[in-house]
């Protein structure tokens, strides 16, 4: 059974947010060198009342606003409403990525001259015309994922426009390898929330604890049958 009503669509920051937040565990369910349907590994837990959670694992079933999700230690409910920004990860592969793409991308470790070298690299959407940057984190680490607009795609070389922790124009050499994971972000709708997908639901649960009300879900096709 599928959900039926249509949600609002998925802004470009809550996109970029989500597509980031899965590609860093990227490879969990797959170690294609290619392409990528992982989600990120994740379990709810307790938590006090309106603390964001996040559930992770394969929908067993799907009933009016309500889904069953099967997680690696248990089951999870996710309660789902007209507002849950709803999107959902394809497999792709480097010629996806092309000049004028919107990308969020998993550095596995710095590179010489500055570049970075990609673990991960999520083609995601445009919001009003313009690929959506990330606010700068509080306290920068080594690493941070990169965000940008693809200025070009030469052999190995993704060269990635946006801006820095400073809110500076930068761009930033990206190295992709036989090892960096590809997918394909797009808006869906409640229709595309099925059983069998996997999902990845980020929300609040209230009364501290009970369904999850999820804001925003991205779904994966499950490698055989598992997430």
């Amino acid at each position: 059974m599928q959900l039926t009503f249509q949600p609002a669509r998925l802004t470009g920051l809550a996109v970029l947010a989500v597509a980031a937040a899965t590609a860093l565990s990227v490879g969990a369910c797959s170690s294609s060198n290619k392409s990528n349907n992982a989600q990120p590994p994740a379990t709810s837990s307790p938590a006090s009342p309106n603390a964001r959670q996040q559930v992770h694992g394969l929908i067993a079933s799907v009933s009016g606003n309500a889904i069953q999700v099967t997680e690696k230690n248990g089951t999870a409910a996710v309660d789902v409403t007209p507002a849950t920004k709803i999107d959902e990860r394809t497999a792709a592969q480097l010629s996806n990525v092309t000049n004028g793409s919107c990308v969020a991308v998993v550095p596995t470790a710095p590179a010489a001259g500055g570049a970075v070298t990609a673990k991960a690299v999520s083609i995601v959407p445009a919001a009003n015309g313009k690929c959506p940057q990330p606010k700068a984190p509080a306290n920068p680490a080594p690493n941070q994922p990169v965000h940008g607009t693809v200025a070009s795609v030469a052999g190995d070389t993704i060269t990635v426009s946006g801006t820095d922790v400073n809110g500076n124009p930068s761009q930033t050499a990206v190295k992709v390898d036989d090892k960096t994971q590809y997918a394909q972000v797009n808006v869906a709708n409640s229709g595309a929330i099925a059983q069998g997908k996997c999902i990845t639901a980020s929300g609040t649960t209230k009364d501290g604890g009970g369904a999850l009300q999820a804001k925003a879900i991205t779904l994966a096709a499950a490698n055989n049958g598992k997430c």
